[in-house]
């Protein structure tokens, strides 16, 4: 049991930090459908490489989110992503409504907003769904859609200031441990506005008190 879960999500975060991604990047890891485990808060840090749709030079950089396990199957998380120029921040509460014989579903609902230096900033509604199932104890894969529709900041009226992203996304996870996880996952950008990408990292769970107790599946 850890008795310093503090100490423990700041230096697997520092160890995570990367470099900037494209202002116009899908940011933030999905990932799978399982929620944070009752009583349990989770980071999850992934660097992601980003292949640019329109021309654009291809970036690296990261993502990270950090959550609490409401319920068995809720949880909410605090999502943020760190660019050359722009900053993000967010959150989402994730909802499992199936949970049958190895395989679960999970919806979310959320939000973030972009803080950009030299352009406008924007806000965004973030939708998601996810479908998943464990092969193994250690190994489960999941896919699932992603929409997020946005909107630009400080525009006059009379201009189009709105549009979307969607994106399907497959996916990894490993348990490398018993509260470490392996994530590995792709967006496949099924519009203009939204870059192809990849993304490797890890996913941690620390009980918040000794009487939190976590369960693979």
């Amino acid at each position: 049991m850890c008795k310093h879960p503090a100490s423990v999500i700041t230096a697997v975060a520092l160890s995570l930090a990367a470099s900037a991604v494209p202002a116009h990047a899908q940011s933030f890891l999905q990932g799978s459908p399982e929620t944070i485990w009752y009583g349990n808060v989770r980071l999850e840090g992934a660097p992601a490489q980003m292949f640019a749709r329109t021309g654009g030079p291809d970036r690296t950089g990261a993502a990270f989110r950090l959550g609490y396990g409401i319920a068995e199957n809720f949880d909410l998380e605090a999502k943020s992503a760190f660019f050359d120029g722009v900053s993000l921040v967010g959150g989402d509460g994730h909802f499992r409504f199936y949970d049958r014989r190895d395989t679960l579903a999970t919806f979310t609902v959320g939000g973030h907003h972009a803080f950009v230096s030299n352009a406008l900033d924007s806000t965004a509604l973030d939708l998601a769904a996810s479908l998943g199932h464990w092969f193994s104890p250690r190994l489960q894969v999941y896919g699932g859609a992603a929409y997020s529709l946005e909107r630009l900041n400080d525009v006059p009226e009379n201009t189009d200031r709105t549009f979307s992203r969607w994106y399907a996304v497959p996916g990894l996870r490993v348990g490398l441990a018993h509260r470490l996880d392996l994530l590995v996952e792709g967006g496949v950008g099924l519009n203009d506005n939204s870059p192809h990408y990849i993304t490797a990292g890890l996913a941690l769970n620390v009980p918040a008190s000794d009487r939190a107790a976590g369960r693979r599946h």
